[in-house]
C-alpha cells in the first residue's frame, strides 16, 4: 500500500459565500461562476501512476496548467473540493491546448469518482466549450460502492488531461469560463480555515479561545455562531455561541471542557475541527515514535509555513522522526550534477531548523545510472529499474545524504522493492544496490544508517526473507525495515517469522527492525473521517505501535501524518483543513505514555486481545487492546484485586474504574499500576518477551562494506522473474555477475560456487582481476534436474573465496506450465474432471493471516462457442465478504486471469493484454469485477452463480466470450491463473493458487493454460 512521487501545488483559499438563512426560499437554477480568484483548487499529477509533473496557476479568470509526462505518469488534473457538498446540474468550461480527449471527474457523496471523456478535436489549438451533466459513469468509476451510480450531492470536481491526449510529452492547457448550473443554495457556502494548526494541540488549563477564520457573504444571522463540542466517542459535551471578531474574521469558541480529544463543530456553518488537550511531552523524546509525513511531494502542506507548523506539532507531541521521500533522478538528473532546491530542499532545511530527524526513502534511478529510463508502468517484466553503474550510484547517494546530513539520519535503499516499484525483481538486484550504498557511505565516512529491506510484504514462511539474508542484506544494513497494514493481532507472527529466519542462518539475529509504514485507513470522502472510522483508525495505529514496542521493534512510523487519499481509502491522521483527528491525538498521547518504558510481560487474568505491560521509572502501565472490529468490547473486567492507580482512554481522558470494569469503547485503554503489582499480575513468559529480548540483546556491529560488490547483470529474457527468484523453463541456466571494485587498488576475485541438491555446474566462473574503481564480469552455467522438487526454489550462491565480497544468491526454480482441459458444456452433467489445487505448496499467507491453508479448492472448465464456464469448489465451512466489488478480493472470493493465446500457447510477444477478474458474493451481491482489461468495472454480459451450503462454496463463472475478447472453439488455448482467497472472518488469511503471475507480481508468462477439447 504506498505514497508515490508527484508535484502538488497548494490549494488556494477562496473568499466564499454564506448559505441563506433557514426558511429562505430555494433559488432558481442559475449558472454560477467558479471563483477563480481563489477557491479550493489544487493540482494533481496522478500519484497512483507516478512520473508526471506539472503545476498550475490562476490568472485573469483562467486556470493555466502545465503538464510534463517526460518521466511517465498517466494524467494530470486540476481539481476543486467544494466547501460543502452541492447538488449540481452541469459543469461548464472551455479548454484550450488538448489534442485528444479531456476528462471530467465528479466526486459524489458516496465517495465514488465518476469520470467522463469528451473529444476536443479542435483545430490548431482552438478553444472548445463543454457542458457536462453531473451523473454516473457506467464504464469509468472507482471508490465508494464502485457501482457507477451517482449519489448526490457533489463534493468536488476535476478537469483531467491524460498522457496520450496532450499531443506532446509536455505542454500547457488552459481552462476558462468554469461555472456550474445549480439551484442549490449551498453553492454560496462560506470559506474557512484554521489560522494556527499548532494552537489545536493544547495543554490542560489553556483558556485561550479556539479560533477559526471565516469569510461571510452577508451579515450573520442568529444561530450561525452556535458551536458544539463532541468528545472522543462522538457524544455532545458542550454547547454555546462563539464570539465573532469581525475585524480579524475569526470565530472564537471557548476552550474544550477538559483533557482529551474533542471535535469543535459549527453545525449551521458545516465546520468541524479537531482539538487535542494533553500534557507536555517528555523532556527527551523517545525515538521509537515516528511518522511518515512525506513533505517533499504529495499533498499539502507544501509551503514553508505549513510544513513548519506540522513539524512543530510533531515536537509538541514528543515525536522527532519523520519519514520522507526523495526523487533521485530529480535531485541528480546528471551524474554529479545536483539540484538541492524545490520542496526537497525546503523540507530538509525546515526539518534541520526544527530539530526533526529524517528517514529518507526513494524508488527511482536516473537514466545516467544505467537504469531503464522508462516509468515502471511502461516496462516489461525484464526491465531493470535499478542502477547498473553501482560505483556512480553509491557516490551520488552518499553526496545527497551528506549534503542534508543535518537532518537525514538514515536512508532506506529502495522503497518496496518487492512490488512494482522494483518491477518485482528478485533479491539479488536490490541487495547489490544496498551493498554499494553501504560501501559508499563507509568510504565517505558518512555516519548515517543504511536501512535495507523496505519490504511491502514480509511473506512469512515462503523463503522470501531467506533469499535476502543469503544475499548478505543483513551484513550491509544497520536496520531492516518493512511495512504492514494488517491489524494489531497479526503483528507478532510477522516479527516472529523474520526473527526465525535470522536465527536459522545465524546472520545478525535481532538486528534492529523498523516498521516504516504502518497505518489504518478510513473510508475516503469529505475532509475528515466519520467518528466510527476515526476511532477504528486510532485504535489500530496505537494498538500496533504498542504491540510492536512489546515485540522489540526499534522504530514505528505511523502512516500517514498528512491527509492522504489512496483509492477508496484515506490514511491521514490530520484532516484536509490541517486539524487533528482522533488517530493523531491518540498516537501523540501514546508517545507520552510509553516514552522510555520497557516491556515486562502481559497482564494476567484479562480477556483483552492484547494486554501488554510496560515499566517506567515510577509505575507500570497495562495497555489493553480489543480494537473496535470483531473483538470490540464496551467494557472489560480487570483481574480481581488489581491495585489500579488510575486509568485513561486512548486520548488520555481519565476513566473512572467502577469495581473491576473499565470502559473499552475506544478499542484501547491504559491502566496504571504500582510496581508492586508486577510479581502477582504480570506474566513475563510470553512469546513477545522472547522476541523483545532477542532485539534488546543484539550487539551492533559495523556493516561489512566489502570493497567488491557482486551484481547481477546481463540478458535475463530467458528467465521468468518475480519477487521470489528466477524461473527457467528448461533445466539449464546461465548467470552473469558484474564485480564492482570500490577500492583504490586492483583486487583479484576468487570465485566459489555453492550448489543446491540436484544442480550441476556446467561452466565455472573464472578468477578475475578487477581494476581499481572499476568492474569486471564473470559468468557461469548450471543445470537443475526439474524432477527435484520442481515447485520449490533452490539457491545458487556465488562468493569470493578471498573474503573481499559478500555473497550473491540466485533463487532458481524450473517452471512447467500446467494445463487443464475445458470440455464442451454438454459434459457438465457428470461429477468428474476436477483439478485439486489445495495443500501447503499452493498456499500463500497474507500478512497477518494463516500460516497453513484453512481451505481447499478444486477447478474444472467447460465451454460453448459463446461462453467460458469455470466451476470452483471451495472447502470452507464459512463465507465472509463484506467488501464492495472492487475490493472483494480481500474476502472469500475467486480471482483469475484470462488471456487469449495462439496455437503455441505462449503469451503475445507484443502488447500482451489480459483480463484480471474477481468473482465474489460480497456487499454488492454476486459480482464479477474486472480489474485489468477494458473497460474496468463490473462485467455486464458475464454472470456468477454462487452457493454456500455450510460445508463449502460453489462458484460457477460464466464468461461471455465477446465481453472478454475470447475465441472459444476446439483447440483454442487460454492463459489463466486462479486464486481462491480465504477470509475466516478477520480479513484475508491467504490464498490457494493454480498458476502464478496474478498476485505477487503481474506476469502473463507465469499463467497456466486452459486448452479447449
Amino acid at each position: 500500500m504506498k505514497i508515490h512521487s508527484c508535484v502538488l501545488c497548494a490549494a488556494l483559499l477562496f473568499t466564499g459565500l454564506l448559505s441563506p438563512a433557514r426558511g429562505e426560499a430555494a433559488m432558481a437554477e442559475a449558472r454560477v461562476a467558479d471563483p477563480l480568484d481563489g477557491g479550493e483548487w489544487s493540482f494533481s499529477c496522478g500519484p497512483e501512476y507516478p512520473g508526471a509533473k506539472g503545476s498550475f496557476e490562476i490568472k485573469d479568470g483562467r486556470l493555466l496548467m502545465n503538464a510534463d509526462f517526460r518521466d511517465g505518469g498517466s494524467y494530470v488534473a486540476v481539481q476543486r473540493k467544494l466547501p460543502v457538498p452541492v447538488e449540481i446540474g452541469k459543469l461548464n468550461f472551455t479548454v484550450k491546448g488538448v489534442a485528444g480527449n479531456v476528462a471530467v471527474r465528479f466526486f459524489d457523496s458516496s465517495g465514488q469518482t465518476h469520470q467522463h471523456f469528451f473529444k476536443v478535436a479542435a483545430k490548431d489549438g482552438e478553444p472548445r466549450s463543454f457542458s457536462v451533466a453531473a451523473k454516473g459513469s457506467p464504464e469509468h468509476h472507482w471508490g465508494g460502492p464502485n457501482d457507477g451510480r451517482f449519489t448526490g450531492p457533489v463534493t468536488g470536481y476535476a478537469l483531467v488531461v491524460h498522457r496520450g491526449d496532450l499531443g506532446a510529452k509536455q505542454g500547457a492547457v488552459e481552462f476558462s469560463g468554469i461555472s456550474v448550473d445549480t439551484s442549490d443554495p449551498r453553492i454560496y457556502a462560506l470559506s474557512w480555515s484554521v489560522p494556527s494548526p499548532e494552537s489545536l494541540f493544547r495543554r490542560p488549563g489553556d483558556e485561550t479561545p479556539v479560533a477559526v477564520r471565516v469569510s461571510f457573504r452577508t451579515k450573520r444571522v442568529p444561530g450561525d455562531s452556535g458551536f458544539v463540542y463532541y468528545d472522543y466517542s462522538g457524544g455532545e459535551c458542550l454547547t454555546g455561541n462563539a464570539r465573532y471578531d469581525e475585524a480579524a474574521g475569526l470565530l472564537l469558541a471557548p476552550p474544550p471542557p477538559g483533557r482529551g480529544f474533542y471535535e469543535l463543530a459549527y453545525p449551521e456553518l458545516k465546520i468541524r475541527i479537531g482539538v487535542a488537550v494533553d500534557d507536555a511531552p517528555p523532556a527527551k523524546a523517545d525515538e521509537y515514535f515516528a511518522v511518515d509525513g512525506s513533505f517533499s511531494w504529495g499533498g499539502k502542506p507544501g509551503d514553508e509555513a505549513g510544513i513548519r507548523s506540522y513539524l512543530r506539532i510533531l515536537k509538541d507531541n514528543g515525536i522527532v522522526w519523520n519519514r520522507d521521500r526523495l526523487s533521485w533522478k530529480g535531485i541528480e538528473p546528471q551524474a554529479e550534477g545536483f539540484d538541492f532546491g524545490g520542496r526537497f530542499g525546503l523540507y530538509r532545511r525546515l526539518a534541520a531548523e526544527e530539530g526533526i530527524k529524517t528517514l529518507d526513502t526513494f524508488h527511482d534511478a536516473p537514466a545516467w545510472s544505467g537504469a531503464d529510463p522508462r516509468h515502471r508502468d511502461s516496462v516489461g517484466p525484464h526491465a531493470n529499474l535499478y542502477p547498473e553503474d553501482l560505483l556512480a550510484a553509491g557516490r551520488g547517494l552518499a553526496t545527497i545524504v551528506g549534503y542534508w546530513s543535518d537532518t537525514v539520519d538514515a536512508l532506506e535503499v529502495w522503497n518496496e522493492p518487492d512490488i512494482g516499484f522494483g518491477n518485482h525483481f528478485p533479491a539479488a538486484y536490490v541487495t547489490a544496490f544496498t551493498k554499494a550504498v553501504s560501501r559508499a557511505f563507509s568510504e565517505r565516512g558518512l555516519n548515517r544508517l543504511v536501512v535495507g529491506g523496505v519490504f511491502a510484504n514480509t511473506r512469512p514462511n515462503t523463503g522470501f526473507y531467506d533469499t535476502y539474508v543469503r544475499n548478505g542484506l543483513l551484513d550491509d544494513s544497520d536496520v531492516i525495515s518493512y511495512h504492514s497494514y494488517a491489524d494489531t493481532p497479526a503483528m507478532e507472527q510477522e516479527v516472529a517469522a523474520l526473527r526465525a529466519v535470522e536465527a536459522k542462518y545465524g546472520y545478525r539475529p535481532g538486528i534492529p527492525l523498523w516498521i516504516t509504514e504502518c497505518g489504518k485507513p478510513w473510508p475516503r470522502g469529505g475532509y475528515r473521517s466519520s467518528v466510527s472510522g476515526d476511532i477504528n483508525s486510532a485504535a489500530e495505529i496505537t494498538g500496533k505501535a504498542v504491540e510492536l514496542r512489546a515485540l522489540g521493534l526499534e522504530r514505528f512510523f505511523a502512516f500517514e501524518y498528512k491527509y492522504y487519499d489512496e483509492r477508496q481509502n484515506n490514511f491521514g491522521m490530520m484532516d484536509d483543513k490541517y486539524t487533528p483527528m482522533r488517530s493523531m491525538a491518540a498516537y501523540g498521547h501514546l508517545a507520552r505514555v510509553l516514552a522510555h518504558r520497557g516491556y515486562i510481560g502481559d497482564l494476567k487474568g484479562t480477556e483483552a486481545v492484547r494486554a501488554r505491560v510496560f515499566e517506567g521509572s515510577g509505575d507500570l502501565v497495562a495497555v489493553l487492546y480489543c480494537g473496535v472490529g470483531e473483538n470490540r468490547r464496551t467494557s472489560l473486567a480487570l483481574p480481581a484485586g488489581l491495585p489500579v492507580l488510575r486509568a485513561a482512554g486512548a486520548d488520555g481522558r481519565p476513566f473512572e474504574v467502577r469495581g473491576s470494569q473499565i470502559p473499552l469503547g475506544d478499542g484501547i485503554a491504559y491502566v496504571y499500576l504500582p510496581k508492586t503489582a508486577r510479581s502477582r499480575f504480570v506474566d513475563a513468559g510470553t512469546g513477545a518477551m522472547k522476541l523483545y529480548r532477542m532485539a534488546k540483546e543484539y550487539k551492533p556491529v559495523p556493516r561489512a562494506a566489502k570493497p567488491l560488490v557482486l551484481q547481477p547483470v546481463g540478458d535475463i529474457s530467458g528467465f521468468l522473474v518475480n519477487t521470489y527468484g528466477f524461473y527457467v523453463r528448461s533445466g539449464e541456466m546461465e548467470f552473469k555477475v558484474k564485480i564492482n571494485n570500490f577500492s583504490g587498488e586492483e583486487i583479484v576475485f576468487r570465485p566459489g560456487i555453492e550448489l543446491p541438491e540436484g544442480a550441476k555446474l556446467l561452466a565455472a566462473p573464472e578468477e578475475t582481476a578487477v581494476p581499481r574503481r572499476g568492474s569486471a564480469v564473470v559468468g557461469f552455467r548450471i543445470s537443475i534436474d526439474p524432477a527435484e522438487t520442481p515447485k520449490q526454489f533452490r539457491t545458487v550462491v556465488l562468493k569470493d573465496r578471498g573474503g573481499m565480497a559478500t555473497p550473491i544468491a540466485f533463487s532458481v526454480r524450473p517452471y512447467r506450465v500446467e494445463t487443464v482441459k475445458a470440455r464442451p458444456a454438454s459434459a457438465m452433467g457428470d461429477d468428474g474432471g476436477w483439478l485439486d489445487f489445495g495443500g501447503q505448496q499452493r498456499w500463500t499467507t497474507w500478512p497477518g493471516g494463516a500460516m497453513s491453508p484453512n481451505i481447499g479448492a478444486k477447478l474444472r472448465v467447460f465451454y460453448t462457442p459463446g461462453e467460458l464456464i469455470m466451476q470452483v469448489k471451495v472447502d470452507d465451512p464459512s463465507h465472509h465478504n463484506s467488501h464492495g466489488a472492487e475490493e472483494a478480493w480481500r474476502g472469500d472470493s475467486v480471482q483469475l486471469t484470462l488471456q487469449q493465446r495462439g496455437a503455441d500457447g505462449m503469451p503475445p510477444a507484443a502488447n500482451p493484454r489480459w483480463n484480471e477478474i474477481t468473482a465474489a458474493n460480497c456487499r454488492s451481491g454476486n459480482a464479477l469485477f474486472r480489474h485489468i482489461g477494458s473497460p474496468a468495472g463490473l462485467l455486464g454480459a458475464s454472470a456468477l452463480d454462487f452457493r454456500h451450503d455450510g460445508a463449502g462454496s460453489f462458484y460457477e463463472l460464466r464468461f461471455d466470450a465477446k465481453e472478454l475478447g475470447l475465441v472459444l472453439k476446439p483447440g483454442s488455448k487460454i492463459g489463466s491463473a486462479v486464486l481462491v482467497n480465504s477470509d475466516s472472518g478477520r480479513g484475508r488469511d491467504g490464498y490457494l493458487s493454480w498458476g502464478s503471475g496474478i498476485a505477487d507480481g503481474k506476469s502473463d508468462r507465469l499463467f497456466n493454460l486452459i486448452e479447449l477439447e
